[in-house]
């Protein structure tokens, strides 16, 4: 399996709004649900403006050079060095280990080339999918928590956390 992330690019929106229609993808992501129409092009703007601000870098996912996610450090805090990562991976590609090796690729760059020290990330408790690509890569379960408020109000969530020191 080869998997490569890069930069997000305009190219890309088409690619995300046919896989981020997919209800699936709504059912454990902040995605909408109906995805809206042009829904991806308003989005490759948004995400290409804010890593050009520096307060986000997202990464389009690649197995075989065929579109299969995406894959976020957002929220960048440069005066704690850190970020969040996020990410959906296309229904097809789900349960094959792309996105446990997107996320390592991802993590890499957040600590060697972003110089980051520390990577947040958050869950569904039922999506265990999601927490396996962290725990897999060495994030550790920092506590529990219900959601207050949005679509997963009530629902239990995880909040993970990786350090740079934890990751050598």
């Amino acid at each position: 399996m080869a998997v490569k992330i890069r930069p997000v690019d305009f190219e890309d929106s088409k690619f995300v709004q046919e896989y981020a229609s997919d209800y699936r993808i709504s059912q454990t992501s902040n995605i909408p649900n109906p995805y809206p129409e042009g829904g991806g092009a308003s989005w490759a703007r948004m995400v290409i403006s804010r890593r050009e601000q520096g307060i986000s870098f997202v990464f389009s996912i690649f197995e075989e050079d065929l579109f299969a996610g995406i894959m976020s450090l957002n929220a960048i805090n440069n005066d704690d060095r850190s970020a969040e990562l996020d990410y959906w991976i296309a229904v097809p590609y789900w349960n094959r280990g792309i996105g446990t090796e997107a996320a390592k690729q991802a993590i890499k760059y957040a600590f060697e080339d972003m110089k980051l020290e520390t990577i947040r990330s958050a869950c569904l408790a039922k999506n265990n999918g999601s927490f396996k690509v962290l725990e897999k890569n060495g994030f550790i379960r920092a506590n529990e928590f219900i959601f207050e408020d949005g679509k997963f109000k009530g629902e239990i969530g995880y909040r993970y956390q990786l350090n740079k020191a934890m990751n050598n």
